[in-house]
């Protein structure tokens, strides 16, 4: 049996007022496109992070005298973190959460 995920599917293309239908998911092969998209995301906020590093280093050195733009990017670090936290931590509770259900 086919289960599509729940979306606006049934609507026709183009429908005024709604975002146009996001690409279909590829099958899950090795790794699938859900890892795939965890390792992508948690290499943006690793890019974000060092962006940070980087900014606040070169306020401190002297190279950068713009602290706003070091502040923004400092923010954006650690939103992005707190985020990959909030993530990872529904993720577990769904799992212990599967892990409890008696077959």
């Amino acid at each position: 049996m086919n289960l599509d995920a729940i979306g606006a599917s049934w609507l026709p293309e183009g429908a005024p007022g709604l975002p146009a239908a996001a690409p279909r998911p590829e099958p899950a092969g090795e790794g699938g496109a859900f890892g795939r998209l965890l390792v992508q995301s948690l290499e943006r906020v690793d890019g974000m992070q060092r962006e940070a590093e980087r900014a606040v280093e070169d306020l401190t050195i002297g190279r950068q005298q713009d602290v706003h733009s070091v502040m923004i990017a400092v923010e954006k670090a650690g939103i992005a973190l707190e985020l990959a936290l909030q993530i990872r931590n529904k993720l577990l509770n769904a799992y212990e959460s599967l892990m409890r259900q008696q077959i």
